[in-house]
């Protein structure tokens, strides 16, 4: 069953209610979280019997996204075009070459996130950097609940000082869902308080490369939860048929590669290879597991980056899709020209760990 689009906005025509005139309840709350802190209290009471124990329910986002898709539909409103334009930094769509970086799970704080951020910096620095992939649990341990809150400045802005003049393109992790839809819109309103971050929408295309490069990327919770499915016919529209190079990115692994993982989720692997089959993509970038990985995945290639500053997890042996694992804080720096696409991981000493190229 294709569920029904997850907030997705309406176009907003002069004269009708913008973003700032949304209704919001006491503690900036908005009348959609609302309901669904309303809901959410009547699945966790649902499921006490009278005359039996009361259970503790971890109020999944999972089973919260599923009643989004119901009872929430035009609540997140994303940054439109138009706005967005000027704020970004000027890049030549013409350009031979384009060069970013791609990491997630960075958003802590602490010494690790800072080292990282300085490898980047001296990596960019000497082989060039037009942007950053972000891959998502942006903010740990909860995500935001507003856009003036101090995690923004803590785990973002002060970390990444030493890279200016560079758009980081953001996607929600799980992580970044706990404050439900307050949360995600003010990461999403964020972009017009920071001269850096850009989050658009749950999912969009990156503006402004050459006609050779596509890059789209998608909210695999919502892909989890079964409600974010449209997310994967835009980006079949923005994808499918295109010349050159097709890439995508998202927070989830199509695979866990962890060693105490489960495998990861069936669901998000099988819509994320469906696209990927349909749109002929090469390369898919994600993070969540954290570690740095190369899967080879036989019709497409997938870069695990969740090694931002997170705290390491271990990485499984023996996956004969693995290319390259380390349990080690770094990144990982692209560049893609016309003809070609190569791939370096790097740790927080700008040591280079493994080159992939095509």
């Amino acid at each position: 069953m294709v569920s029904a689009p997850l907030c997705q906005a309406h176009p907003v025509h002069h004269g009708e209610h913008s973003r700032g005139s949304r209704v919001r309840g006491e503690g900036g709350t908005t009348s959609c979280d609302t309901r669904i802190r309303v809901l959410a209290l009547q699945y966790s009471l649902a499921a006490v019997q009278p005359g039996g124990t009361v259970k503790a329910h971890r109020f999944s986002c999972t089973v919260l996204c599923v009643l989004l898709a119901f009872f929430s539909p035009g609540c997140l409103q994303p940054i439109a075009t138009e706005v967005l334009r000027p704020r970004l930094h000027p890049r030549d769509p013409d350009r031979a070459a384009v060069t970013f970086v791609a990491l997630g799970d960075m958003g802590e704080g602490g010494i690790e996130q800072t080292h990282v951020a300085h490898a980047m910096a001296g990596v960019c620095q000497r082989d060039g950097c037009d942007f950053v992939l972000g891959l998502g649990d942006n903010i740990y341990p909860h995500g935001v609940h507003a856009v003036h809150d101090p995690a923004f400045q803590d785990k973002f802005a002060k970390p990444y000082a030493l890279l200016q003049g560079l758009d980081f393109w953001m996607i929600l992790g799980n992580h970044d869902w706990k404050h439900l839809l307050s949360g995600a819109q003010a990461q999403i309103d964020y972009t017009l308080h920071s001269d850096r971050w850009r989050l658009p929408h749950v999912h969009y295309g990156i503006p402004f490369l050459p006609p050779w490069l596509h890059i789209y990327g998608v909210d695999t919770s919502l892909i989890e939860a079964v409600v974010g499915v449209y997310q994967l016919q835009a980006a079949q529209a923005a994808l499918c048929g295109q010349p050159g190079w097709r890439v995508v990115f998202g927070h989830h692994p199509t695979r866990s590669t962890r060693a105490d993982g489960d495998g990861g989720s069936g669901f998000v692997r099988g819509a994320l290879e469906h696209l990927i089959r349909t749109c002929n993509i090469h390369v898919y970038f994600a993070g969540h597991d954290h570690h740095q990985a190369h899967l080879d995945g036989g019709f497409y290639q997938e870069i695990i980056e969740g090694a931002g500053g997170a705290e390491l997890s271990p990485v499984r042996v023996g996956d004969l899709q693995q290319r390259f694992g380390r349990a080690t804080h770094g990144f990982a720096w692209v560049r893609v020209t016309e003809a070609r696409l190569v791939i370096r991981f790097y740790d927080v000493q700008q040591t280079v760990l493994y080159t992939w190229e095509s």
